[in-house]
């Protein structure tokens, strides 16, 4: 009897974007042991600071998580990509549920649920607030280390090369030729964005940022009302 040959494992390319940043080392020490998963640092290329753990697959790109993340891309290898922010971190076990995800029929792309760290009322509602807008509106942003195939990124062109928004406008492109799951797991990402900026300031902008842009105004636009 012939036995069934299976098809292979899909390898898969995490993809860091950094700008200024330290600790990147517990990344590369959460992966570096993980079959078939390779870690690639987009890093700035006027951001002499940061630099790629060792033995880690590092490139440089023009300011901007789309330009460093369409950079990432293009000097990856895995059949998957994932995003992951430098202050986001997701479980390794989970990366088979990537894959289990993406081999479903009709799956284009998807995302984690988000849980930003620490203790607090304030954390625990912007991490539900996030997850009710990921599961009922399929639009996770980048924090919750967004996944998709290698032939339906090159397909859709890649990641926007916008100020803001360049998730969300990767997410409504997949969505356009297929679904977007959301894993049962968590992606755990630092909250110092909020603390830096001020937890209703950030949550205020946020929110007005995704009102104005559901009501027609380009990324453009809308990092130029929102930074000023």
């Amino acid at each position: 009897m012939i036995a069934e040959s299976r098809p292979p494992t899909p390898s898969i390319s995490i993809i860091v974007p950094a700008l200024s940043e330290s600790g990147l080392e517990s990344i590369a020490t959460t992966f570096n042991n993980e079959p078939g998963v390779e870690l690639v640092f987009a890093l700035c290329i006027d951001d002499p600071s940061t630099h790629a753990p060792e033995g880690c697959v590092s490139v440089r790109a023009p300011r901007g998580r789309a330009s460093q993340m369409n950079a990432g891309a293009k000097a990856s290898s895995g059949d998957i990509l994932i995003f992951l922010h430098a202050d986001t971190r997701i479980p390794p076990e989970s990366l088979e549920l990537v894959r289990g995800a993406l081999a479903r029929p009709g799956v284009t792309a998807g995302a984690y649920l988000l849980r930003v760290e620490g203790e607090g009322l304030w954390r625990q509602f912007l991490s539900a607030g996030a997850n009710v807008r990921s599961r009922y509106l399929g639009l996770p942003f980048g924090d919750q280390a967004i996944f998709i195939t290698r032939a339906v990124f090159q397909k859709i062109g890649g990641y926007e090369e916008v100020p803001i928004l360049e998730d969300v406008r990767l997410i409504e492109e997949a969505a356009r030729i297929g679904k977007i799951v959301i894993l049962p797991v968590h992606a755990a990402t630092s909250p110092r964005r909020w603390e830096e900026r001020g937890i209703v300031a950030t949550t205020l902008r946020h929110w007005g940022i995704m009102i104005a842009y559901k009501m027609g105004a380009s990324p453009r636009r809308l990092a130029r009302w929102f930074t000023r």
